[in-house]
């Protein structure tokens, strides 16, 4: 069965490949908003439901791609609202 929304590792290789153009640090506003516009259409059907929270269900993978990132050495903690890649 294919899933509903889009897993967060999926989402990693954009999100690296967003802050690295972006010479490896950007708001993380800024970093969903290039992640979308590189998505596009190609975004699956419960991607823009909400979680029980009322967050879109791909802005809350993204958090955990992001999550996952840092425990694999990509990504490091930064400022609030700030992800930066290593």
């Amino acid at each position: 069965m294919a899933r509903r929304w889009t897993p967060p590792e999926v989402l990693e290789p954009l999100i690296v490949d967003v802050l690295t153009e972006a010479g490896g640090e950007l708001a993380a506003d800024d970093v969903l908003g290039a992640v979308e516009a590189v998505i596009g259409d190609g975004f699956r059907p419960g991607d823009t439901e909400r979680t029980p929270e009322g967050e879109l269900r791909w802005h809350f993978a993204a958090r955990r791609a992001r999550q996952s990132l840092i425990r694999q050495g990509v990504m490091v903690k930064a400022g609030p609202g700030v992800w930066k890649l290593t």
